[in-house]
């Protein structure tokens, strides 16, 4: 069988973000390069205003860079329009973020049938609830999430994000709304829902601990992206 680590799930060389401030230019993002293998975690750090998360939305192809190049999934983004990096992000990539993104109006369950609606799943209903199971919500299935802690919340988002299977990951600050206890929880469910699906994980976050518990550590700074030893 082939080893697939060597296979590169996310690959950027030299992006370069510049967008318009008044009357300046403003550059966020200042040549950044980097190479994901399949099935690596790897975590983003920085303050605030570093460019880490304008760098994720590139990475997934939600933003385009002024310069450079973004391969996601073996599939060159340069050139495709919204509906073409979606088509590639539906066959493969799915996101949690610090603000949850929960659909109000369906219930928990609901919210993680969804992506499996979307690609014909017939057992929906049945591959939503033991995912929901999975992530301690078992008796939480019909509650809507203003019915939800923060900290259930964010697992309904992580049950929906592995729904689809993913083959990448893409974190934004998973833990920034939740109490340091209830971050904790979700921290490890993340990781352990990652290690058994084999994904790769691409984490931003400010918090280092959190960044430690990655295969590897890049740091952002006033858009320079640099490892961590």
């Amino acid at each position: 069988m082939p080893d697939n680590t060597d296979i590169t799930s996310l690959s950027a060389d030299h992006l370069v973000k510049t967008v318009r401030s008044g009357e300046e230019p403003l550059t966020i993002l200042k040549g950044v390069s980097l190479h994901i293998k399949r099935g690596e975690s790897v975590a983003i750090v920085g303050a605030s205003g570093s460019g880490k998360s304008t760098l994720l939305g590139i990475l997934a192809g939600l933003d385009l860079p002024s310069e450079g190049e973004v391969t996601l999934l073996e599939q060159p983004m340069r050139g495709l329009d919204e509906d073409q990096r979606a088509a590639i992000r539906a066959g493969g990539v799915a996101f949690v973020f610090q603000n949850f993104h929960l659909l109000q109006g369906l219930t928990a369950l609901e919210n993680v049938m969804l992506p499996l609606e979307i690609v014909g799943k017939k057992n929906a209903d049945k591959e939503a609830t033991g995912l929901l199971h999975s992530v301690g919500l078992a008796d939480r299935l019909a509650h809507y999430p203003s019915q939800l802690s923060g900290g259930e919340q964010q697992r309904v988002a992580l049950a929906r994000a592995f729904a689809g299977q993913p083959e990448i990951l893409f974190a934004d600050e998973p833990t920034g709304n939740l109490d340091r206890a209830t971050g904790e929880q979700v921290e490890s469910l993340l990781f352990r829902l990652n290690e058994e699906s084999s994904t790769t994980l691409v984490l931003v976050t400010h918090d280092d601990r959190l960044a430690q518990r990655c295969d590897r550590r890049l740091k952002m700074t006033d858009g320079v992206l640099e490892e961590i030893a």
